[in-house]
């Protein structure tokens, strides 16, 4: 199984840690590594998922009910949804298609007397081409600069004597990082850092039985991935889905565009001991990626990107005619490609009438949600050169 989606940063070590921490109760909620994880990540507020971490921010903020939020379309409903959950109003920019972030000509046509935020976000883990004039025009106009660096754990450059500036980053299980769930801000704005604090301290901890839940992904998705191809990982894939044995990403509440108040909850020390054990086997994921990336750019016949080269991209992005054609036939050799994004606000079957999304009015982004797919790029040579000889023959055929 090669899968840009499942379980991509999962080791053995991690699958051992979060099977005797099942056995170790005691340490699931309170505990020390919580505590040095956010010395780790200076000036840092963890929560359980990164859409709760927006939404906490921006109550944070004391914006008023229908004030207005800039993001970008080619995004998804973790974005949107606490947006929406705080009253505000999202208002969707173009993107520029190189490193497909925010266009900052359409960016300062959409800001009006009525904005107050904008995010500005780092898809597949790329520095956005144009962030140092979106930063300028956000200064300009003294709005709050929202940097959602969810798809790497790279921390942008830092921005001199500008304190309305808030990093977002998240854990989840397709992430950089990953904790299964996990979210957090990094600030310098004492006051509203302070308000965040309260927020987290005055929130539950998930209970123990979603706790388990999610410590039995780490063991049970590696057993599914490398027992896969030989049909067992097929099964026990099928059987954990049947059951519900691990909470999904999107709850149900979610897709119908409803902030889950059921995931509004404290980061649990167990989910700070599984990322910390991320964080020690970073470099060499970092290392990885970036050999993935410049290999992708070596041997597709096509479409390369060179501008991804020796960056460590949670996934390779690509342009291609067609597809889903392309994404059945990889399925079919138990090959599965990631669809980042293919719609301006996705996943697919969200209600999109309620994200707010005017259709029509991002046309750079709704042509590459029609053609992007995406690469994994945690994975060995040998199998990014399965990939590619799929897409090279894919391309060949389709001239």
């Amino acid at each position: 199984m090669i899968s840009a989606d499942f379980a991509p940063n999962e080791t053995l070590s991690d699958a051992l840690t979060s099977f005797l921490l099942v056995f170790q109760p005691w340490r699931w909620q309170q505990g020390r590594e919580t505590a040095t994880l956010e010395k780790r990540l200076k000036d840092s507020v963890f929560f359980l998922t990164g859409r709760s971490a927006l939404y906490h921010l921006l109550l944070s903020l004391n914006l008023e009910k229908g004030d207005e939020v800039i993001v970008q379309a080619f995004t998804c409903e973790a974005v949107i949804l606490p947006i929406l959950a705080n009253g505000l109003r999202p208002v969707f920019s173009d993107i520029e298609e190189e490193t497909f972030s925010l266009n900052p000509i359409e960016l300062q046509k959409k800001i009006s007397s009525k904005t107050r935020a904008v995010i500005l976000q780092h898809s597949f883990g790329i520095l956005p081409k144009h962030r140092k004039k979106i930063i300028d025009i956000i200064k300009k106009h003294n709005l709050v600069l929202i940097e959602d660096i969810a798809h790497t754990i790279e921390i942008p450059p830092l921005i001199p004597d500008y304190k309305n500036r808030y990093i977002l980053m998240s854990f989840g299980r397709s992430k950089a990082l990953s904790s299964v769930f996990g979210g957090a801000i990094i600030g310098t704005n004492k006051r509203v850092m302070r308000r965040l604090k309260t927020a987290q301290k005055q929130l539950p901890y998930p209970n123990r039985l979603y706790t388990l839940r999610l410590l039995l992904y780490k063991p049970v998705s590696l057993l599914i991935k490398k027992t896969y191809n030989r049909g067992f990982g097929k099964f026990v894939h099928y059987l954990s889905k049947l059951i519900n044995l691990i909470p999904a990403e999107i709850s149900r509440r979610e897709k119908q565009m409803y902030f889950d108040m059921d995931m509004d909850k404290r980061y649990p020390n167990a989910l700070s001991i599984l990322l910390t054990n991320q964080f020690k086997n970073y470099d060499s994921f970092k290392k990885q990626r970036i050999n993935c990336v410049n290999r992708y750019n070596h041997k597709l016949n096509f479409g390369k990107q060179t501008l991804f080269s020796n960056q460590p991209l949670i996934r390779f992005p690509l342009m291609i005619d067609r597809p889903d054609i392309l994404i059945k036939e990889a399925k079919k050799k138990n090959i599965f490609l990631g669809k980042w994004y293919n719609r301006p606000v996705a996943p697919e079957d969200i209600d999109m009438k309620k994200t707010q999304y005017p259709r029509g009015s991002c046309p750079v982004a709704e042509k590459i949600c029609r053609k992007i797919i995406n690469l994994p790029t945690n994975i060995r040579e040998k199998e990014v050169d399965i990939i590619v000889d799929l897409i090279n023959g894919y391309q060949g055929n389709n001239r």
